[in-house]
């Protein structure tokens, strides 16, 4: 058994990721309200994110080199970030400094580079170092459940992460915030590599605002 897997996204009706006005309130309630206990985001979704909300050139405090003081019973979850490539070293301050982020988790593998691991041990992130060429998420997921007690990870990731969870199979839950709206070609699409068939079963269908539907699957083992 492992951590129980959800996928959390806002996509058009023609499963683009981008090209349309997502509500970031909405997309956010929804994913609180899953409770995670973790949020799984790649680096190349986390580098975008840096991108669009901050300043990239702001330097690091010297509080942002050691990390916080973690209360048990902080509700906050985790933040895990997939990042074998070592794409945001000297960026990770910005989620660490994020207002609904308990922690944050760097996972990484036997290829990753050796100037990031010093990056992250120097700056006092934790790190799973799991898998050979990329990271083996199904043994990361274990090991957050093994190291820091995650039941519930949520993933909160582009098209890349979360068609590679669908491949290695664990995936239980898809979340989805479906807009009115077809973004048409040229847009990055979810599902587009997720590998073979996969049969859902519908738990819920909700209607949000401006013409949103937000749909939950169960995947059938």
């Amino acid at each position: 058994m492992h951590p129980e897997v959800i996928i959390h996204n806002s996509v058009s009706l023609d499963h683009a990721v981008r090209g349309f006005n997502i509500d970031l309130d909405l997309h956010y309630g929804a994913l609180l309200a899953l409770e995670p206990e973790a949020v799984f985001v790649g680096s190349a979704t986390a580098r975008s994110g840096i991108d669009m909300f901050h300043d990239i050139g702001k330097p690091e405090a010297e509080s942002d080199r050691h990390r916080p003081a973690v209360r048990p019973d902080d509700p906050r979850p985790l933040r895990a970030i997939v990042d074998s490539r070592g794409v945001l070293k000297n960026l990770l301050h910005f989620y660490r400094n994020m207002e609904h982020t308990r922690d944050v988790v760097v996972l990484v593998s036997e290829a990753t580079p050796g100037d990031y691991i010093d990056y992250l041990r120097e700056r006092e992130y934790p790190f799973i170092r799991c898998g050979a060429d990329r990271v083996d998420l199904r043994g990361a997921v274990r090991e957050l459940e093994e190291r820091f007690g995650v039941a519930r990870v949520v993933s909160d990731s582009g098209p890349d992460l979360n068609d590679a969870l669908i491949r290695e199979g664990i995936v239980d839950t898809i979340s989805l915030i479906v807009y009115p709206v077809i973004a048409g070609e040229g847009e990055k699409k979810l599902f587009g590599r997720a590998g073979g068939r996969v049969a859902l079963e519908l738990q819920t269908a909700v209607p949000m605002e401006s013409g949103a539907v937000h749909l939950m699957y169960t995947a059938k083992r």
